[in-house]
């Protein structure tokens, strides 16, 4: 319950404090909450196997792309 808290009162304060113009706690926040989702999604794109071959394949394009308009 103590660690509740203090997430509720970190979330609450980086509020706080971003309306005086600080946002490196909503910084913070974005940073975590992105984190946790990215490695959601790899989990569920390991369970998919087909949906993990598409983005590996999709990505490679891209890396693909990106070196041979480099000039």
């Amino acid at each position: 319950m103590y660690i509740l808290t203090g997430i509720l009162m970190f979330v609450i304060g980086s509020i706080i404090a971003a309306c005086g113009g600080d946002f490196s706690g909503l910084e913070v926040i974005v940073k975590f909450v992105g984190g946790a989702v990215l490695v959601l999604a790899i989990m569920w794109l390991f369970t998919q196997p087909v949906l993990l071959i598409i983005v590996i394949a999709l990505i490679v394009i891209i890396a693909m792309c990106c070196a041979g308009s480099s000039k």
